[in-house]
């Protein structure tokens, strides 16, 4: 330990005493399983990938077969992720076992797949569903995926936009970017999301930064609104509402219809 330059001493190991830890027991069909509790990762591990197995009846496809070779990976996929997510050391870390062992867990993960024909994403989906933990993504190739399994799977269709991609692996990016900016601690400042488009059925106000002027290549000498930097805070926030306001009836006429029914009295 010393040669090592090492931080573990005699008297860190004389004064170690074995603790005694809760196994992890479930089932797998008609076997009991017992296994290593936290804070080893095993026992939790080995029982999700037996569920995932089981609930989605690996033992049907031929062994080492495309579809079998893919539901393993995409188990596993779901493991491991679950274990850099949930699993710690119990004696500094709440671990959700009842949770994580669950048999429907996958079940209770929101199962959702990109589509032309499905809803439309927006702000307030994601807004709505800041809460959720798991998402299941499942992405289709040029003609999507087959309905029957959407329905058997409870997969919900969602519309990134009003147009047709190849597949829905951009559908996806955008929707984990957007969803996780909404998460605690991600952006520095919590209120952003008060000041972006689509709260309260606004598009945001124009934005404007140094230097000012600005000089544009035709050497035309263009301005910060006087209002935003005049330093009257009560000032600036009129103009950026009325701003706002301005963008949302010029370049989203619906959304601004929205806005209008829900503030009669403005």
């Amino acid at each position: 330990m010393n040669a090592g330059n090492g931080i573990i001493s005699y008297d860190d190991l004389n004064n170690y005493s074995s603790v005694w830890r809760k196994p992890i027991v479930g089932e797998y069909k008609n076997h009991k399983i017992i296994s290593m509790g936290p804070p080893s990762s095993g026992g939790i591990a080995l029982l999700q990938l037996l569920h995932g197995a089981e609930k989605l009846d690996v033992g049907s496809y031929e062994h080492n077969s495309l579809n079998y070779i893919n539901t393993i990976a995409e188990i596993e996929s779901r493991v491991y992720a679950d274990r850099a997510t949930y699993l710690g050391d119990p004696d500094f870390y709440d671990v959700p076992i009842v949770e994580l062992v669950d048999k429907n867990y996958l079940d209770k993960s929101n199962k959702i797949c990109f589509s032309a024909k499905g809803i439309k994403l927006t702000q307030q989906y994601l807004t709505q569903n800041i809460q959720v933990s798991d998402f299941i993504i499942l992405n289709g190739r040029y003609e999507g995926i087959d309905q029957r399994v959407i329905d058997y799977y409870g997969f919900e269709e969602i519309s990134v936009s009003d147009v047709i991609l190849n597949g829905g692996e951009i559908a996806s990016q955008l929707f984990i970017e957007s969803f996780m900016r909404l998460q605690p601690n991600v952006l520095g400042n919590e209120k952003t999301h008060i000041e972006e488009s689509f709260h309260n059925d606004l598009l945001e106000h124009d934005q404007f930064t140094r230097p000012n002027p600005w000089i544009a290549p035709n050497n035309k000498s263009l301005e910060v609104p006087l209002t935003l930097t005049s330093g009257h805070h009560a000032d600036i926030e009129v103009w950026k509402k009325e701003n706002s306001i301005e963008n949302t009836q010029k370049n989203r006429p619906d959304l601004f219809k929205k806005y209008l029914k829900k503030n009669k009295n403005e």
